[in-house]
């Protein structure tokens, strides 16, 4: 059984949808969905490369051991 794209979007953001949402149609709330999952993709990726890029201003012989500890 899937479930609705209020659903799916409520979980997206870990919260109980407003009222008003009630009066989307299930292709603006799947729509919806999509671009917060792609925002929230894109977050991720810029804060991946702000890491990575983070580890340059360390001393070569550290950068092993900040990954690690990190988890990177």
């Amino acid at each position: 059984m899937t479930d609705s794209p209020a659903d799916d979007l409520g979980r997206l953001l870990n919260s109980p949808l407003p009222p008003s949402f009630a009066e989307l149609t299930p292709e603006q709330l799947a729509d919806l969905t999509g671009l917060v999952e792609a925002g929230l993709q894109h977050r991720i990726d810029a804060l991946t490369t702000d890491a990575f890029g983070a580890l340059d201003n360390l001393p070569v012989f550290l950068r092993g051991a900040v990954r690690k500890v990190v988890g990177l």
